[in-house]
């Protein structure tokens, strides 16, 4: 199992927020990772819009996953609507 770190940032509405935060914690869930750690760094603005968009909320994971599972993560967390971008890379240890 390595350890990986995944942003999110979604968009600002609370309910839109909460149910992409959600989404997104399923999706590990299923695909066997561990949440280690879950963060939830609030609202800032944007240096460039994103989909018309200038303010965004960020929320940051900390997960541990077998490697073959985190492009199948980003492949099919990039589709959910609530999310303006996702990036996960590998911590190092």
């Amino acid at each position: 199992m390595r350890t990986y770190e995944a942003m999110c940032v979604l968009r600002v509405e609370e309910e839109v927020f909460q149910r992409g935060k959600d989404a997104v914690r399923e999706e590990l869930k299923k695909l066997g990772a561990s949440i280690v750690k879950e963060e939830d760094m609030g609202q800032r603005t944007l240096a460039y819009p994103i989909q018309n968009v200038n303010q965004a909320h960020y929320f940051y994971f900390v997960v541990e996953m077998e490697p073959e599972h985190a492009h199948q993560v980003e492949q099919s967390v990039k589709l959910f609507d609530e999310l303006l971008r996702f990036m996960m890379v590998r911590q190092e240890n």
